[in-house]
């Protein structure tokens, strides 16, 4: 603001000096928009109140052809003054003496703004009277645009450089400057975080442009990103209109262009002359750049490239665009950046284009950008004429839809399978035709295209590995599909997989992916996942961070399973969070919904309902239940069962009410739906439809072939369902069946299985059992059995009059219970009869511990004696003393019921346990 105190200063003394009969000339250069006229205006306005009568003109550019206007201007701006009756070429004598007789009768200011747009009879007129002002009484006024050094104008460059003669370069705000007009533009709002900087940026500070920043942030908010296409974008347009119209036309073309807009790219997509076309380029660019348009060279806001590309019709633009592809092509440009105008322009390309295309879609999908690879495999299959070749096309757009909706890509199955019928489709595309078909549930179509990729294996030795590969997964996932014996993948290990030190690409078949997710699934089918940890963790690790194909998601989502089955639910949300890191979920939605599901089930069974709750939401937020087609039990399954053990029912029920396709209840996602509403109906009260959804289980379960790994407990939840209704004996039964199984030697089956053997036992084998389940869950950190077994054992202690011990276990039991979110289980204990809790020491005194202190603490909690408690460590009952000594000191209690109840949990629940457990077949006699 410094600038404008200087002007008006200067201002004030050429005024008195013509007040005084020093004539004198104000000559104001500047860029466009950048205050000349704001300044004259100043000029014109102070004169005016020193008594100066003023003549004003305007100039024009429809005007400058038509000799004597602007001179036709100022005489008829003057009071009682009749000028000329019609345009003729101006007598310079006549009208400075004119100007000088007003000048005696009343001192004079000759106000002309954009000069440079002056006919020029009169501009040189008004040289005339400049050379003549002497000791009139006459201030002459002018502003004229100076973009570069050599666009200044006639009038200026032949004004005499005398005293007399005043020039004021106006130039655009400073950042400080900006700071300052948005303070006076907006008040409050200017302080928004880096509003100044970024408003300066984008604006040069161009006074026109700041205008319309600041209209911007009034209607939206004074954000970082607060210019708009209809305000600030409409202002680089208005001032682009300014210029010649050949302005406009190469910034339409650097618009289109956009970063490889160059000079000689520009010039000749704009159609100028080859000699001179680069340089009439150069200097628009600087022009605009000087006025803040442009920022070195490129739009500084993407509103005001796209208020530009605006100004084109839409033939236009797509001609533009068209011509754009061709340029960059020829000049042997990445095939991204011209199938980015190919796709721009949406009209049917020439034959060149369509690997053009093709190959900027493959590149887009290594990089997740999923929506502009289907818009370029659109135009290639609308281009394409060859049959072969627009199988292949379709292919890949289905494979990107899919990576967005399975849903959109259902409509291209039907002719992809008439592709594959005809030999249209490459048979290293059937696999994934098969995947998709059987993904919407369309088992007619899989078994149709299954059957040509077996002729052409039978054939073809290349294909043989990949369809047992094909055939190892659809054992998993839809086993009635699978040839009697596939149950071996094509590459054999003693993993079952991925050999130890192989990269995923040594996999033998036409996609790695797929061998590695035949490994996993004949891995997983066996029920022989321990001991596998570092395998699994490997597998995952082969993943891209980005771009992965839909059978390199199918592997990870196999892997991440198996680790689920292995009881490692923080390991599998470790592993989430790095494969759904890249940024935005939008880049490959079916892949994050996908993961979002698995982390959903991992916090379920670590018994974070809050946590699973609000995964599950999300995931079917991403990808609504209607998209996930057979899969969708899945995701269902977790909601729902988290829903009934946080006691949100209602919300449970809403999820159930969506019917999904009865295909999903022919394979293994089923199971997961299956079981989770017949959890819902025991916790509304219904056991019969309860035990009914839990035997279906059962039943589909023996028809998949799962016996050895299935994928949901259903034989203890059925026992649950026959205890509530009153059937000890088959209830008994299911159980022992269930603790004979192999899932069950140990984890979390193990651990349910004893729970339920508990509830049928005599009273003195209870507490026994339910340690012993207790410890289980513990080791797999989920905190929500744990409550449920605790507070099974606290009712055991209590029959056998152990008051002081089920004390003791049913307040730990609530206090997981309420950590986890479970409400039902919560408000249950608070409804048994329990004692006042002692007042609990605080948090940083039990950090105090050592280790050995927290282990002892920790089983002193659970009720063990002294005696039990150094069998299970391996040390002498004296030390167990000593230590439970030192524990009371450090956390100022008297007695164990007054230890906290959950002291230790954070720190034991990983650790391995070193009491030897007892046999399944001991447990169940």
């Amino acid at each position: 603001m410094l600038e404008r105190e200087k002007h008006r200063t200067l201002l004030r003394s050429l005024i008195h000096d013509s007040l005084s009969g020093r004539g004198r000339v104000l000559l104001v250069e500047g860029v466009v928009a950048s205050g000349r006229t704001a300044l004259l205006r100043e000029a014109v306005e102070t004169a005016e109140q020193a008594g100066m009568l003023a003549m004003r003109a305007s100039c024009s550019p429809m005007e400058k052809d038509l000799p004597g206007s602007t001179l036709s201007q100022l005489l008829l701006s003057v009071p009682a003054h009749g000028g000329p009756a019609e345009h003729t070429a101006p007598d310079y004598h006549k009208f400075c003496r004119q100007t000088l007789r007003l000048a005696a009768e009343a001192p004079l200011v000759v106000a002309v703004d954009d000069i440079h747009y002056a006919d020029p009879e009169s501009a040189r007129c008004l040289l005339y009277l400049a050379r003549r002002l002497g000791a009139a009484r006459v201030l002459l006024a002018v502003t004229s645009r100076r973009d570069d050094d050599l666009s200044q104008s006639p009038f200026a460059a032949e004004l005499p450089g005398d005293p007399r003669v005043h020039r004021v370069g106006v130039e655009p705000l400073t950042e400080t400057g900006t700071a300052l007009l948005l303070e006076e533009r907006l008040g409050a709002l200017a302080d928004a975080p880096g509003l100044a900087a970024e408003s300066h940026r984008i604006s040069g500070g161009n006074l026109r442009l700041l205008d319309a920043l600041a209209d911007d942030c009034r209607r939206g908010g004074a954000g970082r990103d607060h210019a708009t296409e209809q305000g600030y974008g409409a202002a680089v347009v208005d001032l682009l209109r300014r210029w010649e119209s050949a302005v406009l036309r190469i910034t339409q073309v650097l618009a289109v262009l956009g970063e490889r807009g160059t000079p000689g790219r520009v010039a000749r997509l704009a159609g100028l002359d080859r000699e001179g076309g680069t340089g009439t380029v150069k200097r628009v660019t600087a022009m605009m750049t000087a006025a803040g348009l442009l920022r070195d060279g490129r739009f500084p806001h993407p509103a005001g490239r796209a208020a530009v590309l605006g100004t084109l019709t839409g033939a236009e633009r797509a001609l533009l665009n068209q011509r754009a592809a061709e340029l960059l092509h020829s000049l042997g440009e990445p095939a991204q950046a011209v199938a980015c105008h190919l796709t721009e322009a949406r009209q049917r390309v020439a034959p060149w284009a369509v690997p053009v295309l093709v190959e900027a879609a493959e590149q887009d999908l290594l990089a997740d950008r999923n929506r502009r690879a289907a818009l370029c495999l659109e135009l290639a299959y609308e281009s394409c004429d060859d049959p072969t070749d627009r199988a292949a096309v379709l292919a890949k757009l289905a494979d990107a839809k899919w990576q967005r909706n399975p849903s959109a890509a259902a409509r291209y199955l039907t002719p992809l399978v008439a592709a594959a019928q005809t030999g249209n489709l490459g048979h290293d595309r059937l696999p994934g035709l098969v995947r998709q078909l059987l993904w919407h549930g369309r088992h007619g179509d899989a078994t149709a295209v299954l059957g040509r990729l077996r002729d052409a294996a039978s054939s073809e030795g290349a294909l043989a590995d990949e369809a047992r590969n094909l055939d190892s997964w659809l054992m998993f996932s839809h086993p009635q599909l699978a040839r009697r014996g596939a149950h071996q993948p094509a590459v054999r290990t003693p993993f079952g997989g991925l050999p130890p030190g192989r990269d995923v690409a040594a996999l033998s078949g036409n996609d790695p992916w797929l061998a590695l997710a035949a490994s996993l699934c004949g891995l997983l089918v066996s029920g022989r996942t321990g001991g596998r940890t570092d395998w699994l963790e490997r597998s995952l690790r082969n993943l891209r961070p980005r771009g992965n194909t839909p059978w390199a998601h199918e592997a990870a989502s196999l892997a991440l399973l198996g680790l689920l089955e292995l009881d490692l639910p923080d390991v599998v949300l470790e592993r989430c969070a790095v494969l759904s890191a890249p940024d935005d979920p939008e880049r490959a939605p079916t892949w994050y919904a996908l993961l979002e599901s698995l982390r959903a089930e991992a916090l379920l069974r670590r018994g974070d309902l809050t946590g699973a709750l609000r995964a599950a939401r999300e995931t079917l937020t991403v990808l609504p239940a209607h998209g996930w087609g057979v899969t969708a039990g899945f995701p269902l399954g977790t909601l729902v069962t988290a829903a009934v053990r946080s006691g949100a029912l209602e919300e449970a029920e809403r999820y159930l009410a969506f019917s999904p396709p009865e295909v999903m209840f022919q394979n293994r996602y089923g199971l997961y739906y299956l079981h989770a509403r017949g959890h819902y109906h025991l916790s509304t009260q219904r056991a019969y439809a309860g035990l009914a959804d839990f035997l279906a289980c059962g039943d589909l379960v023996q028809a998949l072939g799962l016996e050895a790994a299935a994928p949901v407990p259903w034989r203890t939840s059925a026992a649950q369902a026959w205890l509530r209704l009153g059937n000890d004996d088959r209830a008994r039964r299911l159980v022992r069946e269930q603790l004979a199984c192999s899932d069950a030697a140990g984890g979390s089956g193990r651990g349910r299985a004893l729970r339920m053997l508990a509830a049928v036992s005599s009273p003195e084998r209870r507490p026994q059992l339910l340690l012993e389940a207790v410890e289980l869950f513990e080791e797999c950190g989920d905190q929500y059995e744990q409550a449920q077994v605790l507070a099974d054992l606290g009712y055991a202690y209590s029959a056998l009059g152990d008051s002081r011990r089920a004390r003791t276990a049913l307040r730990r039991a609530r206090h997981l219970a309420l950590s986890c979110g479970a409400a039902p289980l919560c408000e249950e204990l608070l409804a048994s009869r329990e004692t006042p809790d002692a007042p609990v020491p605080r948090r940083d005194d039990t950090r105090r511990l050592t280790e050995s202190e927290r282990r002892v603490a920790h089983l002193a909690v659970l009720g063990y004696t002294n005696r039990e408690i150094a069998a299970k460590l391996y040390i002498t009952p004296s030390t167990v003393e000593q230590h439970l000594t030192k524990v009371y000191r450090k956390l100022d209690v008297k007695r164990r019921r007054d230890l906290p109840a959950d002291l230790g949990t954070a720190t034991l629940r990983r650790q391995p346990r070193q009491a030897q457990r007892p046999s399944a077949s001991r447990s169940a006699s």
